[in-house]
C-alpha cells in the first residue's frame, strides 16, 4: 500500500524507505546504463534514498572499499530491484546478502533473459517481470510497487 507524504512528491510504501537497484556493471552495455537510469527515475516517486549501479560506476575506492560500501548499503535497504538481463557474479553476491537480510526482491529483465533458478527459489522474490521497451518497465514497475 502506498500513501503520499504531506508536502512531498514522494509516495510512501509500507516500510520501504531505501531502495537498492542491482545489475551488471563490468559487463554493462550502454542500454543497461539507460535501464538503470529509467529505474532510478521511476523509483524517485517512491523513495528519496535510491542506490543504483550508476552510483557504483562513479565510486573510485578500492575493491575492498566497494564491497564494504555495498554491504553497508544493503543493511539499510528495504527493497531490492534487480535488473537481470546480463549475468553478474557481483550481483549474485548482493542478492545472496539481500536474502540473508530478509529483503524483498523484484526482478526486472529483458524479454528472453534467463533468470537463475537459485535466485527464483530464494523465497525473497516478490515479483518478476520482463520488458521489451521503456514503457514496459515504467508500467510494470508502477503496478508492482503500488500493489506491494
Amino acid at each position: 500500500m502506498i500513501k503520499k507524504r504531506k508536502g512531498q512528491n514522494v509516495k510512501v510504501m509500507n516500510n520501504i524507505n531505501n531502495i537498492m537497484i542491482t545489475g551488471a556493471i563490468t559487463s554493462a552495455k550502454e542500454d543497461s546504463l539507460e535501464i538503470y537510469e529509467i529505474l532510478t527515475e521511476e523509483l524517485k516517486q517512491y523513495s528519496n534514498k535510491i542506490y543504483s549501479p550508476l552510483d557504483t560506476i562513479k565510486f573510485k575506492g578500492t575493491a575492498e572499499e566497494m564491497y564494504t560500501r555495498v554491504m553497508t548499503i544493503l543493511k539499510e535497504t528495504d527493497l531490492v530491484i534487480t535488473e537481470m538481463s546480463n549475468p553478474s557474479t557481483g550481483q549474485g553476491m548482493e542478492l545472496q546478502e539481500a536474502v540473508r537480510l530478509d529483503i524483498p526482491i523484484i526482478i526486472v529483465a529483458k524479454e528472453g533473459s534467463k533468470i537463475s533458478s537459485t535466485i527464483l527459489g530464494s523465497g525473497k522474490v516478490k515479483k518478476t517481470f520482463f520488458y521489451n521497451n521503456k514503457e514496459d518497465i515504467k508500467g510494470n514497475l508502477k503496478n508492482i510497487l503500488e500493489n506491494l
